[in-house]
């Protein structure tokens, strides 16, 4: 999976990857900062993901960073653990959300 170059970028490639993966009963927030937010819903068929105004009240978990932080760790220059600890990459809410919703982006090779 190629590190997205924007935010429509990131959404254009995890909308159509959200084509090819089964629901899993959660939502998930991303908050880019500046770049702005994204919702991704897996709790119906299909599942979908969109430029977010204001989901934080529905999502299950809200995941924050800044898109430069998301392409590396797509890329794998950086490990999702260094990069909590380093305070780049914040997770509150259902972790597991996050930890599944990746799992099947990856496998759908966003």
């Amino acid at each position: 999976m190629s590190a997205p170059e924007n935010i429509e970028d990131f959404v254009l490639r995890a909308q159509q990857a959200a084509t090819r993966i089964e629901p899993f009963g959660k939502s998930v927030l991303f908050d880019f900062g500046h770049d702005g937010k994204v919702f991704a819903d897996a709790r119906q068929s299909p599942v979908t993901i969109e430029h977010a105004a204001n989901f934080a009240a529905r999502a299950d978990c809200l995941v924050k960073t800044r898109l430069k932080t998301l392409e590396r760790l797509i890329s794998g220059s950086l490990e999702p653990m260094t990069a909590m600890f380093s305070g780049r990459l914040k997770i509150s809410g259902d972790m597991n959300a996050a930890l599944e919703l990746a799992k099947r982006l990856r496998a759908a090779d966003v």
